[in-house]
C-alpha cells in the first residue's frame, strides 16, 4: 500500500487509532485465551512475543510491564509513538509470534479454534497469520 503524506496532526490521529485497534485485538486475545491458559499464561505469551520481535522493532523494549487484566497500556503507548506503517507491521509481527508460540504449545488446530473468532472480529484471517 502506498502511504500518503499527511500532516503530523492527522498522522498522529491515525497512529493513535491504529494503536487503539491493536490494543482491542490484544484484549480480545486475552479474553479468548485466559480461560484456557490463565492470565499468567497470556502474559507469558505476550512477553515472549515482544521479546522475539525486539530485534526487528527495538522500541518494543519499552513494552516491559506485564498487561494487567487484559490491558496493554504500554503497547498502546509505544505503538502510538511510531509511524503508522511501523506500528502496524510491529503489531502484525507480535500477533504472528503469539500464534506461532501458541501453535507450538497446543497445536495449530486448537490455536486456530481459539483465535479464529478474534481474527475474524478484527478483520484478519488464518491465512494472514500463516503467511507472515
Amino acid at each position: 500500500m502506498k502511504e500518503t503524506h499527511l500532516s503530523s496532526v492527522q498522522a498522529q490521529t491515525d497512529t493513535e487509532q491504529l494503536a487503539d485497534a491493536a490494543v482491542a485485538t490484544w484484549h480480545d486475545v486475552w479474553i479468548a485465551l485466559s480461560p484456557v491458559i490463565g492470565a499468567a499464561g497470556v502474559v507469558a505469551l505476550f512477553q515472549r512475543s515482544v521479546f522475539l520481535r525486539m530485534a526487528e522493532y527495538p522500541w518494543l523494549a519499552n513494552v516491559i510491564d506485564p498487561p494487567p487484566a487484559g490491558q496493554f497500556n504500554s503497547l498502546r503507548r509505544e505503538l502510538s509513538l511510531q509511524k503508522r506503517v511501523d506500528a502496524a507491521a510491529a503489531n502484525a509481527a507480535l500477533l504472528q509470534s503469539l500464534a506461532q508460540i501458541l501453535g507450538n504449545l497446543i497445536g495449530s488446530s486448537l490455536t486456530t479454534r481459539l483465535l479464529q473468532p478474534v481474527w475474524e472480529k478484527h478483520g484478519r484471517t488464518t491465512q494472514d497469520k500463516s503467511a507472515q
